[in-house]
């Protein structure tokens, strides 16, 4: 019976609504918390200027009320004694509490996730891949109010509400959005007002008001032409819940297989087979194609360039800045391509794209090369 409590797909709910959700928000309960964090080491945050590390809430499991954030708040509430998802040991004290009310809290019991493993900063972390902290709870004030996961897909169009206590709040907001697309664990949402820092681990509810993800982070579609918010879907969750083992395996990256197939059978074969790859959603759990520190077509073609296959390295970083277009650096490792082939005026235009997507001379080497090339 625990079991499928546990696994409830949004079927047990399809003729269900929360109650509150069809009332104006300003009647909705309390769900935002703020996380408050301090360790034994007397680590809290790693600015002074940080009262507390983004959002969190509470979810009601059918079992148990665990409380749930964005992992990658462990960023900000920095335990520099270690650079893992492990805290456990370390944790002194762990509360979750509505922004302007101190009378309400949640008390941390541990976190359910921890993961010796897995690397919190570098160039081998994962957390954003499976950006949730699932926690256990000491106790709870009766007037914060557990969300209720669902764990069913979400459609393409679907209305969704993300609930944050961004720092600027002075409580908390709620911002109205769209589903346009799911990668693997990562849906994708556009959502109809800026969501500000502060709100990361918020809860993304559907139009029932049960949850479907937490919000992790922004990055850049081609379809909206603008900033949309990624939110790890429920179905990590899930795992957590059911004690799922190799729970925190890093995705594999595509850099090699790129570089290999264009090597042996050609750019054109190597930019064929990464359509095939990113056609099919189930990839997309396996492969770190959404990866927000890593570029595989970009780093592919840097490594082609290592290797003196100038012609093979501008296919690949070409096709690049035709699927990741908006990212000025995209457009430099082009231009540095171009220069090698000879070709300073495709160079020149790589550059001066490059200044449309960041105009920052602090920032975008683009503009002291463009005063060398012209």
């Amino acid at each position: 019976m625990k079991l499928l409590l546990v696994l409830s797909p949004l079927s047990l709910f399809s003729q269900m609504r929360e109650p509150w959700i069809s009332k104006p928000v300003a009647e909705w309960p309390q769900i935002a918390l703020t996380n408050n964090i301090q360790y034994k080491n007397g680590d809290r945050y790693i600015l002074p200027s940080f009262a507390y590390a983004g959002t969190g809430f509470l979810i009601n499991n059918g079992t148990d009320t665990l409380a749930v954030t964005a992992k990658h708040i462990l960023l900000i509430a920095r335990n520099k004694k270690t650079n893992a998802v492990s805290i456990n040991k370390d944790l002194l004290l762990w509360s979750m509490k509505p922004k302007g009310n101190y009378t309400d809290s949640v008390v941390i019991d541990k976190l359910i996730n921890d993961d010796a493993s897995e690397i919190i900063e570098g160039s081998k972390s994962s957390i954003l891949e499976r950006d949730m902290l699932v926690l256990s709870i000491k106790k709870s004030s009766k007037n914060i109010y557990p969300l209720k996961p669902r764990y069913s897909i979400p459609r393409n169009g679907e209305k969704v509400y993300l609930i944050g206590s961004a720092y600027d709040d002075a409580t908390y907001s709620v911002i109205e959005g769209t589903v346009i697309g799911k990668y693997g664990l990562d849906i994708i949402i556009n959502f109809k007002n800026p969501i500000l820092p502060g709100a990361s681990g918020s809860p993304v509810i559907d139009a029932n008001g049960f949850l479907i993800g937490v919000f992790s982070s922004l990055t850049t579609d081609n379809q909206v032409n603008k900033d949309v918010a990624v939110a790890i879907s429920t179905e990590y969750l899930k795992d957590v819940i059911m004690k799922k083992p190799n729970l925190n395996q890093p995705k594999q990256d595509y850099t090699d297989l790129i570089v290999k197939t264009t090597l042996y059978s050609g750019p054109e074969a190597a930019i064929n087979e990464y359509k095939k790859l990113t056609s099919y959603p189930q990839t997309y759990y396996y492969y770190n194609f959404r990866s927000a520190t890593r570029n595989g077509l970009r780093e592919a073609g840097e490594k082609l360039l290592e290797l003196d296959q100038v012609e093979e390295a501008i296919e690949i970083l070409k096709f690049n800045t035709e699927v990741n277009k908006n990212y000025y650096a995209n457009y430099n490792v082009l231009a540095k391509a171009y220069l090698r082939a000879g070709n300073k005026q495709a160079a020149i235009q790589a550059y001066t794209n490059s200044i449309l997507r960041m105009n920052d001379r602090s920032v975008n080497e683009a503009f002291a090369e463009l005063e060398k090339l012209q």
